[in-house]
């Protein structure tokens, strides 16, 4: 537009269109700095593409610095049933057991999430998760990730669809495993 403008010059278009210009180099140096400073470590960004993988970097990093990344040791319980979730946990590695009235209902290993059902509503756990080996977990605070959630739509989004992905998972499991237990109970019945 700004060179048309040069054979059928007008003041006003010219400084409208100069403002766009100015307006969108502004705009693109802004968004260059600003993931420029993004940077994730290996184990953040391993995280990302498994359970985030349509979430933009910097709202990734917003999600990421609510978090912390620690070693849990066998025994460790990370949800008790019935008291409310202190955080939602990403299990990386190791594997935690699921008691629900301290019976043995499920397992869970690397990529599952803790927490994830009752977090967001800030209910009850409805089991107790225990780890029945090291593991090494990515703890995210929930009320800062309720507050998040709420304040950026996109990031609700997404973390809703890695908990459905990830329920999803866990209800094939154990579909699988009830699968086999009964074929293993009429296999002693006959």
């Amino acid at each position: 537009m700004l060179i048309s403008l040069s054979t059928a010059f007008n003041a006003a278009s010219v400084v409208i269109q100069v403002s766009w210009i100015l307006i969108s180099v502004f705009g693109i140096v802004r968004m260059y700095f600003l993931y420029r400073r993004i940077q994730f470590t290996d184990e953040e960004m391993e995280f990302i593409n498994e359970q985030l993988p349509k979430l933009p970097f910097h709202l990734a990093r917003k999600l990421l610095d609510i978090g912390i990344w620690v070693e849990g040791d066998r025994g460790f319980e990370l949800t008790r049933q019935g008291e409310r979730n202190n955080s939602l946990i990403y299990l990386k590695s190791g594997r935690a057991e699921v008691l629900q009235n301290n019976i043995h209902i499920a397992t869970c290993g690397p990529g599952s999430f803790i927490g994830e059902m009752t977090v967001l509503s800030d209910a009850p756990a409805t089991a107790t998760v225990r780890l029945v080996s090291t593991a090494r977990l990515l703890c995210l605070e929930a009320e800062a990730l309720r507050a998040l959630s709420q304040s950026e739509a996109a990031i609700a989004s997404v973390i809703q669809n890695s908990f459905s992905r990830d329920m999803r998972l866990k209800l094939e499991a154990t579909s699988r495993h009830v699968g086999t237990m009964n074929q293993v109970d009429m296999g002693d019945c006959t």
